[in-house]
């Protein structure tokens, strides 16, 4: 029998303890320092008789029986078995993005015994959380100094668009006009974004609030920040907006074009834009309702939402508008102030005129 250690898991250690983690069937088990050690010896497809042969009788029994029970849960494939052809097949799908790609999507995705609480049990459990554990706020306040931004006109001019006529016309641009952006754009287009709706705009007991994007249970975990080189009234430099008072509170200094690009994965187009605007997640707001695993990639459809809503909006007043996720995370983290561990890059919509 030829058999080697399976590709669809990863070992970690916890509490002391070495735990293997089959993200492909959800199980994570602990496994014996023996077990540990056999496993190296089974990197590649390896006979166990001739790994054992040169044991003694006894040793050889007690090493047969734990790699038996090492193939009976699934640490070890044998050759040919129905688990290697399946693992076979997984490999060749996933291999040119990696073993934390696949462990990623794998890890969070539902297996058809998968469990979810009914509506009222749900609703029951965040009743008991609530009283032990407060949800975070769906608005961050920095505090300090802040620019009052434009208010969002009731119907305001670019609002009259069809919206058949915005959706064909949406495109990605990643060549702009010298002009700059004016404060009132980049209020208007923040309010529709970032601020709650107008038309419900009270926050529930829970932390939920209606915004003009969908988002996972009302959570909104996606911050945003604007980075602003040519807007007319508004000094160059980072900022994060508060979308619950409708201001940008300055958080770092202006970048030079330079900065943008290499933080942006080296895209030329993205540092001739006048304004920047970057997405995080603060990823307590959605964890606090959902603590699985798949609530991560909830995360990521958020802002896609929201970078659609960005594209509609810019596109509508006439401004052209990319999205790129294509970044170097640590460079926007140092220039936000973003503890990765708690706030997560996500992408940056890139806007300025249309060239002429």
């Amino acid at each position: 029998m030829r058999a080697k250690v399976a590709e669809h898991a990863t070992l970690f250690y916890e509490n002391g303890a070495v735990v293997w983690d089959d993200y492909l069937h959800h199980r994570q088990f602990a496994i014996s320092e023996t077990a540990e050690l056999l496993c190296r010896k089974f990197s590649t497809f390896t006979e166990v008789d001739e790994l054992l042969a040169p044991l003694g009788e006894e040793d050889r029994a007690v090493l047969r029986r734990v790699l038996d029970e090492l193939v009976d849960a699934g640490v070890l494939i044998v050759e040919g078995s129905p688990e290697h052809e399946a693992e076979r097949d997984l490999l060749l799908a996933w291999s040119s993005w990696g073993a934390s790609a696949r462990h990623f999507h794998f890890a969070s995705r539902t297996l058809g015994d998968a469990e979810y609480q009914a509506a009222d049990e749900h609703d029951a459990a965040l009743e008991v959380k609530l009283g032990e554990n407060p949800p975070p706020t769906p608005f961050r306040t920095l505090g300090g100094d802040a620019v009052e931004l434009p208010v969002l006109p009731a119907r305001p001019s670019w609002g009259a668009a069809p919206v058949l006529d915005v959706l064909l016309a949406r495109q990605t641009t990643r060549e702009f006009g010298s002009d700059g952006v004016s404060l009132e754009q980049v209020g208007e287009l923040l309010a529709v974004l970032g601020g709650p709706s107008p038309m419900r705009s009270r926050i529930g007991r829970t932390g939920t609030v209606f915004k003009t994007s969908p988002s996972g249970g009302g959570r909104h975990p996606v911050e945003l920040y604007a980075h602003a080189r040519h807007v007319c009234g508004l000094p160059p430099g980072w900022y994060h907006y508060d979308g619950a008072r409708h201001v940008l509170e300055p958080v770092g200094p202006e970048w030079t074009p330079a900065q943008i690009v290499e933080a942006a994965g080296d895209q030329e187009w993205v540092g001739d834009a006048p304004l920047v605007l970057a997405y995080t997640a603060v990823l307590e707001r959605t964890r606090w309702r959902y603590d699985t695993s798949r609530a991560y990639r909830v995360v990521q459809m958020d802002v896609g939402h929201l970078s659609q809503t960005a594209y509609l909006v810019a596109t509508a007043m006439g401004l052209g508008v990319g999205f790129t996720a294509a970044l170097r995370d640590e460079l926007v983290e140092r220039a936000l102030g973003c503890d990765a561990y708690h706030e997560a890059v996500l992408g940056m919509t890139v806007v300025g005129p249309l060239r002429k």
